[in-house]
């Protein structure tokens, strides 16, 4: 079943590897392995595993740098983790539990999408998966070798992304609680880390990040909870962790409360009062959840199988229902994600694909609010050229606030008045001037991340002068949850 289950996986994540475009955050990681060291933003080097991984890989010639070439490596990490799952919870749940949650992974939407992308999380994921069986071994055994195990798997999972690091603040919690559980030690630990939480973001690096989603929303952290995660399985968790106790036992029943509820809880605290994030930072507790899930109907199908008021094939039935119903539910998702939603990816590769075709064979002038997707389409070897430019008729930039506010390039160069007005007007003298085609191309949410100023102080100064002075010629719908990762591409309207 367990091999089965690896096969399921393989197979949904390899197919349309290549076929889903490129979204911002991958195209990140593509540019920071293309990038020179030299240029890179210090706060990527602190989880630097990810794209250089990927440098090597280009490097010494191993992939290509398509899309599917690029996200393989993960695909790869992803399937592994299915047994890797089963293996991990195997000390914790039972053999066939463990197994269930493998399939749960195996269909799973959400692990889906991060074994085809090109980014770390599916690796912090594996690391997150050991850290936590180390855990529980440590508990269990008292041994330094398994703390330590544990220690060195959440900090490698964190060098992959950041956000592995959640895991310290579970077991913290849990080594602050297991000493004594009364109401007032949890409300004052949970005080505290409302209260230092704030603080500690606002000290940490990645104030970049802060300062671009600096609108707090918990709404839209339950909300991206509810959609990644899927409110049945996330029903079966909580009732695996409240009837768990006496399968597990007191300190492994606390450690999986921690492990699963502190980075949650820290989560929420950061969405209601310091900076927008969505529930995807809290992947390293999926193991938890999986394992619960799988507990839980692994119990109930326990419990039916040994009544007595209906009929063999009626219990086997009923036993397999609870398991049914997440595998199809995800199932559905997941078809869906292979369908109509297009790998919830923004449809930039045919946005791209549309502005080639208009320009024709004139020059092309691109202004995109996600510069490196539009440089990875239009200028592939841009990063990897060294001094020549192998583009002379494309010319790609970046829609970057502070570039509108002083009237400057990416060197700080002055080119035209402070404004956003003035800059587009320079664009579309530059583009006159070369013959070439104009375009702007931008995704809502990330346009409202940086048109933070106009000439007098106020928002939304790039979205009025799109909507006043430039035609709408392409719009590409696409929505991944609650996020609208539509594409629209303008061009300079023609009296």
């Amino acid at each position: 079943m367990l091999a089965l289950a690896t096969a399921v996986a393989a197979w949904l994540r390899l197919a349309h590897l290549g076929t889903w475009s490129m979204w911002i955050d991958e195209a990140h990681t593509w540019r920071d392995a293309r990038m020179p060291w030299a240029m890179l933003d210090p706060d990527r080097k602190l989880y630097a595993l990810t794209f250089t991984l990927l440098r090597q890989l280009l490097d010494g010639g191993w992939i290509a740098g398509d899309e599917f070439s690029l996200r393989l490596p993960f695909a790869i990490v992803g399937i592994v983790t299915i047994p890797l799952l089963a293996l991990c919870g195997r000390r914790l749940i039972g053999a066939w539990p463990a197994i269930l949650a493998a399939w749960f992974w195996a269909v799973n939407p959400w692990h889906v999408y991060w074994s085809q992308n090109a980014r770390g999380y599916v690796l912090m994921l594996a690391f997150a998966t050991v850290a936590a069986n180390r855990a529980f071994a440590w508990i269990d055994s008292h041994r330094a070798r398994d703390f330590f195990a544990m220690i060195l798997a959440i900090a490698v999972g964190s060098a992959w992304h950041p956000t592995g690091a959640l895991q310290v603040a579970g077991v913290a919690a849990f080594v602050l609680l297991r000493r004594g559980r009364s109401v007032a030690r949890v409300v004052v630990l949970a005080v505290g880390v409302a209260v230092g939480t704030p603080l500690l973001v606002r000290r940490l690096p990645f104030q970049g990040f802060v300062a671009a989603k600096d609108d707090p929303s918990l709404l839209h952290f339950a909300q991206t909870a509810a959609f990644y995660y899927g409110p049945l399985i996330l029903i079966l968790a909580a009732a695996g962790l409240v009837l768990g106790r006496e399968r597990f036992g007191r300190d492994r029943s606390l450690l999986l409360a921690c492990l699963w509820l502190v980075p949650l809880f820290v989560l929420s605290v950061i969405a209601a009062s310091v900076v927008k994030v969505t529930a995807r930072y809290s992947l390293c507790t999926l193991p938890l959840v999986s394992w619960l899930a799988a507990s839980t109907c692994a119990r109930v199908g326990v419990a039916v199988l040994g009544g007595a008021t209906v009929g063999a094939v009626a219990r086997v039935l009923g036993a397999l229902m609870l398991p049914a119903l997440v595998l199809v539910e995800s199932a559905v998702q997941t078809f869906a994600y292979h369908g109509d939603r297009r790998g919830d990816r923004a449809r930039w590769k045919e946005a791209v694909e549309f502005v080639r075709e208009r320009a024709g064979q004139r020059p092309i002038r691109v202004v995109a609010v996600t510069h490196p997707i539009a440089v990875y389409y239009l200028r592939p070897e841009h990063w990897s050229s060294g001094p020549e430019n192998p583009y002379p008729d494309i010319v790609v930039w970046p829609l970057l606030d502070w570039m509108l506010r002083d009237g400057v390039d990416e060197q700080k160069r002055k080119v035209c008045e402070p404004g956003a007005a003035s800059q587009f007007r320079w664009h579309a003298a530059q583009a006159e001037r070369d013959g070439a085609a104009f375009f702007v191309m931008v995704t809502l949410p990330e346009l409202a991340e940086m048109d933070t100023l106009d000439e007098n102080g106020g928002k939304g100064a790039v979205l009025r002068l799109l909507s006043t002075e430039y035609d709408l010629v392409l719009h590409l719908p696409c929505w991944v949850g609650p996020k609208d990762e539509s594409v629209y591409v303008f061009a300079p309207r023609r009296e």
